[in-house]
Order: C-alpha cells, then sequence, then structure tokens
C-alpha cells in the first residue's frame, strides 16, 4: 500500500476521532444516503459515479463506518475502463485495496504524465504502492517542465499540493512548492485554490496535507481559523459543502472536510 494512501487514511481517520458521537452519526447517515441500488454512491447529479464512490469509501473507512463490500465492488468491476481516465484511476484503486489485488497501474501513469497532469499522476501512485524516486523525479521534469508548470504562481492549489507531495517522493527540493501554497493562505483561515479567490475546503485540505507531508511545519495559531473555516462548511444536509456558501454538500468535500480537520488535530 502507497505510503501517501497510508497517511492519508491516518489523518482522515484523526480527523473523524475528534468528532462527537453525534457528529460521526450524523456524517456516515448522511453518506450511506448517497448509496444507490447499484453499489455505487451518488455525485453532483445523483448517480452513481466511479470519482464519488471513491470519496464515500474513503470517508466511511476513515469513520470506521460499515458498508457494503461486495455490492461496492461488484459496481466498480462493472464500470467502462478507460486508460488513464479519472474514472479508471478510482475504480482500480477502490478495487485494489478491498481485492488485495494490485491493478495495472501504468497506463493511469503514462497517461497523466503525457497530459502534464501532476493531480492525476498523484492518484495514479496512490494505487501503485510504491513509485521509483526515478520514474517520480522523470513526472515532475515532464509536468513542471515549461510554461504554466514552471511558473507555480499560476498553478491552482490542488496541483500545487500534488507537486509538493510528488517533490518529496522523488526527493528533491519541495521549498518551492510550499511557498506558493502559504500565499494561498488567508488571515481569516483556509487557503485559495487561486491567488486573490476566496478559501474553499478542497484547497485548504490539500495544502495543509501537503505542508504536513513536505514536513514543512504550520504555524499553530493558525488551526483555529483553519477549523473555524472547514467547520463553516459543513451542510445542513450532513455532507460538507466547497465553502460555506454552498447549497449542499456531496462526498468529495466530505472527504477533504474530515482531512482538512486531521492536519489540525
Amino acid at each position: 500500500m502507497s505510503p501517501v494512501f497510508q497517511t492519508l487514511e491516518t489523518t482522515l481517520a484523526r480527523g473523524a476521532d475528534g468528532l462527537t458521537a453525534e457528529a460521526r452519526a450524523k456524517l456516515v447517515v448522511a453518506l450511506l444516503g448517497l448509496r444507490g441500488s447499484d453499489g455505487g454512491f451518488a455525485g453532483l447529479d445523483r448517480r452513481s459515479d466511479p470519482y464519488y464512490t471513491l470519496f464515500a469509501w474513503l470517508c466511511l473507512r476513515g469513520l470506521d463506518a460499515v458498508y457494503d463490500r461486495s455490492a461496492l465492488c461488484a459496481y466498480l468491476s462493472a464500470c467502462p475502463r478507460h486508460a488513464g481516465t479519472v474514472d479508471a484511476s478510482c475504480a482500480d484503486f477502490v478495487l485494489s485495496v478491498e481485492s488485495g489485488v494490485r491493478m495495472r497501474c501504468l497506463p493511469h501513469v503514462l497517461s497523466a504524465m503525457h497530459r502534464g497532469d501532476a493531480y492525476a499522476f498523484f492518484l495514479a501512485s496512490l494505487i501503485t504502492g510504491k513509485l521509483p524516486s526515478w520514474l517520480v523525479r522523470t513526472a515532475m521534469r515532464w509536468m513542471f517542465r515549461s510554461g504554466v508548470g514552471s511558473d507555480l504562481s499560476r498553478l491552482p492549489t490542488p496541483r500545487l499540493a500534488a507537486g509538493a507531495v510528488l517533490a518529496s517522493l522523488a526527493g528533491t527540493d519541495t521549498s518551492a512548492f510550499v511557498s506558493e501554497l502559504r500565499n494561498r493562505r488567508l488571515s481569516s483561515g483556509g487557503y485559495a485554490s487561486a491567488a486573490g479567490t476566496a478559501p474553499d475546503l478542497l484547497a485548504t485540505a490539500a495544502a495543509r496535507f501537503a505542508c504536513d507531508w513536505a514536513s514543512a511545519a504550520l504555524p499553530a495559531h493558525e488551526c483555529s481559523g483553519d477549523l473555524a473555516f472547514v467547520e463553516s462548511c459543513w451542510m445542513e444536509d450532513g455532507l460538507f459543502g466547497p465553502s460555506p456558501s454552498a447549497a449542499c454538500g456531496d462526498a468529495e468535500h466530505t472527504f477533504y472536510g474530515l482531512l482538512a480537520l486531521g492536519t489540525c488535530r
């Protein structure tokens, strides 16, 4: 199992453990309410989706909740596979953990490298157990070689965070990524996806996790502001949403909420 995945799960569980029993139960009920008759979990269009199923599964594991593994695996096994797509990466990732069988990762890795997509490469790397550092270094050079990739200030925060984690895995300097991530934090709490924008939950969770992974100690006094922002993203439907102004929550942002809470504990 990937060391990054192990750390993700540990951080997620720490976030869940910090909640009251009532809050945990509310989250579990809301997540299970997204489950479809086909064994998958619903996305924003209320239909089962491999991407959102991945996040619902991660949340339920972090919350130590009971879920139907056989129905989940049956749904993901039946999903169409197009090599290199995010849906295929998500399905293969869950199935590899639940079945204990290592899935074919090379198509996902090569596709992400070809597209210059650091976030997709990060997802693909979770499936593999541990990628050789030389391959990660090669991917880093390719994905951040020129254009927008060479100007970190122009990258969205999730891609910066993925870059920081990958740079650490490659054994290269993470300071430029961490410095730019730190520029995205707002004084009131939370991180923005781009300079000059409002904070959002994905950016906050990704930035805090990446800084922790890169061993960049975050000031303790920032925790209260970041915690307050994360808590403001917990919606009335029992799930976390992308920002306090969201109309409803979803499985993906519930994962980010628990992950962000775990980085603050």
